[in-house]
């Protein structure tokens, strides 16, 4: 079973209360399941890297082996493809957490998409951060 996954953490300030919010389809685009978590005081770029450990976490719990995540953080993406270097030590470290899970997959991609093609996450985060 593959599983494609959008991720998204949101921030309202910077730090400051933070939520996730994750949508998980199959391979025919039937939702698997859906997440609004409320995560507490934390930047918008951790945040993101939360949103997409869980969401890896998840998977790996399920014993899914072929995942591809969506994100609309280019920082994320790129961070996570090698794209971009990591100088700030809590994200490289959210880095290195994320890289160890996803050696658990046969198959792992991370594709950075635009907010607009990402509103189902973003909503979810959002409404985490309310409920916060």
């Amino acid at each position: 079973m593959q599983w494609h996954i959008h991720v998204d953490g949101a921030s309202s300030g910077n730090p400051g209360r933070s939520g996730v919010g994750i949508v998980a389809r199959d391979q025919d685009g039937t939702v698997i399941f859906t997440k609004s978590i409320p995560l507490g005081e934390m930047t918008n770029n951790m945040a993101e890297y939360e949103a997409l450990l869980i969401a890896v976490n998840e998977a790996v719990e399920n014993s899914i082996k072929d995942v591809t995540v969506y994100t609309d953080s280019q920082l994320v993406a790129n961070q996570i493809n090698g794209l971009y270097k990591i100088k700030n030590m809590t994200l490289f470290q959210y880095v290195k957490k994320i890289k160890q899970t996803v050696g658990n997959f046969d198959h792992f991609a991370i594709h950075y998409i635009p907010r607009e093609q990402n509103r189902e996450a973003d909503k979810l985060a959002k409404d985490a951060i309310l409920k916060g």
